[in-house]
């Protein structure tokens, strides 16, 4: 396309962003310069507003939007420990760890209706709601599954998953 604008001026690593359902954010995962810590930011499509949202002093990739733009969910760890899902409000507010795995826990996808985050685990794309319940295994280990995603108008009668 055309009409590509740089919205930071930083050199240091930023990746994986990805756009607010309604349009007014783009969260993305930066490195901070000298150190391995990444943490999730966020900016205006203009390039105004950009604020670090999480501050976990670790690592954190994959933000992922929640339906009603309030909420990211992405995956980050602290240290050596295996990498979790975590939740965090657009204000910064409200950081919740989702899963309690002991195995890395990658790649989280919101559900269209907000009620579950579709994510990659030990081979298997798992799902559990946004409060840390509910854990269910979709695929099995042996494929190797990873990237979750959902159909956003699934078919009359086919379920969303």
């Amino acid at each position: 396309g055309t009409g590509g604008r740089r919205l930071t001026t930083d050199l240091a690593p930023e990746i994986e962003p990805a756009w607010s359902p309604d349009g007014r954010w783009i969260a993305y995962s930066r490195r901070l310069p000298g150190t391995e810590i990444r943490e999730i930011w966020i900016v205006h499509p203009d390039g105004s507003g950009r604020r670090k949202l999480t501050d976990l002093q670790g690592a954190t990739y994959a933000p992922a939007w929640s339906p009603d733009a309030k909420t990211v969910a992405f995956s980050g760890r602290r240290g050596t420990k295996p990498f979790q899902l975590y939740t965090i409000g657009v204000d910064g507010k409200g950081l919740r760890r989702v899963t309690q795995a002991a195995e890395d826990a990658f790649e989280p996808a919101w559900s269209p209706d907000g009620q579950t985050i579709a994510y990659s685990r030990a081979g298997s794309i798992m799902t559990i709601d946004p409060g840390g319940a509910n854990v269910s295994v979709l695929t099995d280990p042996d494929g190797n599954d990873s990237s979750p995603d959902w159909n956003p108008h699934p078919a009359e009668g086919e379920e969303q998953s």
